[in-house]
């Protein structure tokens, strides 16, 4: 009984172990001829089976890692050794903000505007300083211990602008600064400072360089931020007298309403473009007390990013570059999160507070949006990490979880700025009687009563200088998986190759070759179809010896039987 012809899964099964020894006794692989080898005895071949398998597992093991750990910390940080001289970085901007955030005497004025009021007939102008005290509640919206009502005294203002009205209750620059210097020169306190909005309300600022205080423009204005802008800007060098030099008075007389219950002023530093807020980050505070003279050192480190690393994703490289946010024109950090913070508070309570940036086409929150500004401020300056698991130390759920702020990152190419302060007791009595002959230029005829002397300059004469990168390319990575590859199993490019090329064409071809043989082997073995009436095949006549033994004889005999 003949066995039935092969189907086409025996034809691939035959094929593909045909193809598989033949790639093993040709394969660059080291080893894979020695388990096909007829030659190779039982134990031999079992011993190379384990070698490939520990070879497999090695390979694979250091392959994984080696992706792991690109994938997992894919970008390196290097220190240049010769720094940036810090003549070429902008001085960072300094705001000085006296802890009297109401002028008395502004506030005088003010009453007594109001009481002209017809609504404000039945208060004389003890009720209404009492009423007015009230205002300080736009400074510290964390605290609830005012007695006066805020939708109250909404009514006693009547129709006002929060931005315009706390602008003429703040104390002025040109009370507050009397001498000034910027690099050894004298200068006049109002040229280098301006009176803009900072998160303490409005203060004196020097360096501060954010054309408006509306800081979501239009990406199609021409006023848009741009790279270049970091080009410009106040710049210092590093040297005993130089930097920014500010004698200040702290008049004490002109006091309504502290927002720190300290006496003295603050001194703010942030970057020259980033608006001055300590939530969104880029920024430092310190108090600055009557009667010293405080010494702060600047010390600038710059870290630049290299475009290569933008292909890596943001989740692992945990940064951003200043032109690939959708959620702002011109990408900084503290943009990011001061635009988040603001828009939490504008969708909680329809309006942003006054000592943020204007945000155009939303509100700024007056004296009745106090209430609702008091129940979700705390929450908008806990800002969520961008981490899976919170940790549990920073408190979240004392401020109901914080607010989330996924698009925002770390800027990639950035200057950070770190302070050291240095106070010195100085006694104006004594001061005051040095004749102006001793004295330093920009203090010739200054009165010292009252005053103190901060005095902003560079530690050091470079700036750190750090550049990141990643940590390998593309050809770097795949050259480490070669080698790794090549050195314990012999494995390479070419063995892809052959790979590719006998599990494909030569697979392919055998499956042919044995699909044609299937063909022509079911043609031959047909059996053809007998007729109903044959002829018997007659027998052959018999076979004589001779006919077997040919024409050949030995000796000239003859045998017959």
């Amino acid at each position: 009984m003949k066995a039935p012809p092969p189907n086409k899964l025996d034809i691939v099964k035959a094929s593909v172990k045909t193809v598989s020894k033949e790639y093993c006794e040709e394969s660059s692989i080291c080893g894979l001829k020695h388990l096909v080898d007829e030659g190779t005895s039982f134990i031999e071949r079992l011993l190379w089976v384990v070698i490939l398998i520990v070879g497999l597992i090695c390979s694979v093991s250091l392959v994984w890692i080696t992706f792991d750990k690109y994938y997992s910390a894919p970008l390196v940080t290097t220190q240049t050794p010769e720094g940036v001289p810090v003549s070429q970085i902008i001085f960072p901007a300094v705001g000085i903000c006296t802890n009297n955030r109401i002028s008395k005497r502004a506030v005088t004025e003010l009453a007594k505007t109001l009481l002209k009021q017809e609504r404000n007939k039945f208060y004389n102008e003890s009720d209404m300083m009492s009423f007015l005290v009230g205002l300080g509640q736009l400074y510290v919206l964390g605290s609830t211990k005012y007695s006066v009502s805020p939708v109250k005294l909404h009514y006693i203002l009547g129709q006002y602008d929060v931005h315009e009205l706390m602008r003429k209750l703040t104390p002025r620059c040109e009370d507050l600064l009397v001498r000034c210097a910027w690099n050894t020169e004298p200068r006049d306190c109002l040229d280098l400072f301006d009176f803009r909005l900072t998160m303490n309300g409005y203060c004196c600022t020097f360096n501060y360089l954010r054309i408006h205080d509306s800081i979501f423009e239009s990406i199609t204005t021409s006023t848009t931020r741009n790279i270049d802008m970091y080009r410009y800007g106040n710049k210092s060098s590093f040297d005993f007298d130089q930097g920014l030099k500010v004698l200040l008075r702290l008049n004490e007389s002109d006091d309504f309403f502290y927002n720190v219950p300290l006496q003295g002023a603050q001194l703010q530093f942030s970057d020259a473009y980033d608006f001055p807020d300590s939530p969104s980050g880029s920024f430092a505070m310190q108090i600055i007390s009557p009667s010293v003279q405080m010494t702060v050192m600047v010390t600038a480190s710059f870290t630049e990013a290299s475009r290569d690393i933008q292909h890596v994703p943001i989740k692992l490289r945990k940064c951003r570059f200043y032109d690939e946010s959708t959620y702002l024109p011109f990408y900084t950090y503290s943009d990011c999160m001061l635009k988040c913070r603001m828009q939490f508070l504008l969708e909680n309570c329809n309006c942003t507070p006054f000592n943020m940036p204007k945000m155009r086409g939303a509100r700024t929150c007056n004296m009745k949006d106090v209430p609702c500004l008091r129940t979700y401020y705390p929450q908008s300056i806990a800002v969520r990490p961008n981490e899976d698991h919170v940790p549990v130390e920073l408190e979240l759920d004392a401020v109901n979880g914080g607010i989330d702020c996924p698009m925002c990152n770390p800027t990639c190419s950035k200057t950070a700025y770190s302070y050291d302060f240095n106070n010195v007791l100085i006694y104006p009595e004594y001061l005051n009687s040095v004749a102006d002959n001793d004295r330093d230029d920009w203090l010739r005829g200054a009165n010292y009563t009252g005053t103190s002397i901060v005095h902003v300059k560079y530690a050091r004469n470079v700036a750190d200088c750090y550049g990141q990168n990643v940590i390998m390319k593309w050809f770097d990575l795949i050259s480490n998986i070669g080698s790794t590859c090549g050195f314990i199993t012999g494995f390479s490019f070419v063995s892809v190759l052959e790979f590719i090329y006998f599990f494909t064409v030569k697979l392919l071809r055998e499956m042919r070759m044995r699909g044609l043989k299937k063909n022509k082997t079911v043609r031959i073995n047909i059996e053809p179809q007998r007729p109903a009436y044959f002829e018997p095949i007659s027998r052959y006549r018999p076979i004589y010896w001779n006919e077997l033994t040919g024409s050949t004889r030995i000796g000239q005999q003859s045998y017959e039987f």
